[in-house]
């Protein structure tokens, strides 16, 4: 059962945090509008569906300010209670700063867990309604229903490609399909050419139209001429029609499975996937930064400080903006390559977790 001092912990919490993230929420759709309301205008957008578009961007905007709401929501509780005099009352009545952080540190792991389904599925979906009705009524940022000159690498010994794919169809053109030899990756070993690859849906394969093999030997001006029957020329390859595209959309429209499933494809073709790696830790390490913030928030404002509400408010806005900082930073050591995905998506909530103990420690001495 919860106590009456965790009732009112709590209820201070929240209330500072979600009267933050109401005023987050309306400046950045403010902000945004103001940028937005020309095109709007100009292209003749409902005002339905002016609102159905800043109804799936709010997510966007609570999944970036989250934690900056809750580390608001901990200073503001923490230190008006302090400056109230409250904290010494307690701790004078033997309660530590341990047990002052356990409700602070329960609601956050707890919106933690919450933000973790948010952000890796409620987000995305909201994400690809806003991105359609961008291009379908503001005509920006379009992607066709054609890919032209597509590249795809089926296995590390085969390249696949295109002089252009339809999505809807689920049809390429001037097909092209090289295989080099695993021990050699600089000789082509054989080669297919088609006019036209269409999915098949009942046998769940690829099928080339006008399919034509050349075999080279090892001395690569002798090479072997045939057509493909028509049993060989239906194929399968490591994607489907579905993962294609998949393979189109942005990392902050697809959900945690959906990424998944892209890392796992492109690791059985042998593509590099560190910044994808990158991307799908850094949607758990955001969703975490929320209790870390939190961890560094409450012991800093235990103790009374000059400048009252508005040093908290400069206090919060400097830690937010120092982690995101380091949060890009080592995410771009991961891009490249240079570290372990894991670690860099990770690194900053690391650090900062090990900077709150060091508050923790210091404020209850």
């Amino acid at each position: 059962m919860i106590k009456l001092l965790d009732r009112y912990i709590l209820r201070q919490f929240f209330t500072a945090a979600l009267v933050s993230m109401a005023g987050f929420i309306i400046i950045y759709i403010a902000v945004d509008l103001m940028e937005k309301l020309d095109k709007f205008l100009d292209h003749h957008v409902p005002f339905p569906i002016v609102v159905e578009y800043y109804v799936n961007f709010t997510p966007q905007i609570i999944a970036l300010i989250l934690p900056v709401c809750l580390l608001l929501g901990s200073l503001f509780a923490t230190g008006r209670m302090s400056m109230a005099s409250e904290i010494v009352a307690m701790r004078s009545g033997g309660i530590s700063l341990y047990r002052l952080m356990a409700p602070f540190v329960v609601a956050s792991m707890l919106l933690c867990g919450a933000a973790v389904y948010f952000n890796g599925w409620i987000l995305p979906r909201a994400n690809v309604k806003v991105e359609e009705i961008i291009r379908d009524r503001v005509h920006e940022d379009l992607i066709s229903s054609q890919q032209m000159d597509m590249y795809l690498q089926d296995s590390p010994s085969r390249i696949v490609s295109m002089a252009d794919y339809s999505w809807v169809q689920k049809r390429g053109t001037k097909v092209s399909i090289q295989d080099f030899d695993p021990k050699d990756i600089t000789r082509m070993v054989s080669r297919i050419d088609a006019t036209v690859i269409l999915w098949d849906s009942t046998r769940n394969e690829w099928h080339l139209t006008d399919a034509v093999q050349r075999t080279f030997q090892t001395d690569t001006t002798a090479e072997t001429i045939r057509a493909l029957s028509a049993q060989e020329s239906y194929r399968r390859f490591s994607f489907t029609p579905n993962e294609l595209k998949d393979r189109l959309l942005k990392m902050d429209e697809m959900t945690n499975s959906e990424l998944k499933r892209r890392i796992e494809l492109k690791q059985r073709s042998g593509q590099d996937v560190a910044q994808d790696r990158v991307d799908y830790q850094s949607k758990y390490a955001l969703a975490f930064s929320s209790l870390i913030v939190v961890l560094f928030g409450v012991p800093f404002a235990s103790r009374k400080k000059r400048g009252g509400l508005s040093f908290e408010f400069s206090i919060a806005i400097g830690i937010a903006f120092v982690y995101l900082t380091f949060s890009k930073i080592f995410q771009t050591f991961g891009y490249s390559g240079e570290a372990p995905p894991f670690l860099t998506a990770w690194l900053a909530n690391i650090l900062f977790f090990i900077g709150s103990l060091i508050v923790i420690w210091k404020a209850q001495k």
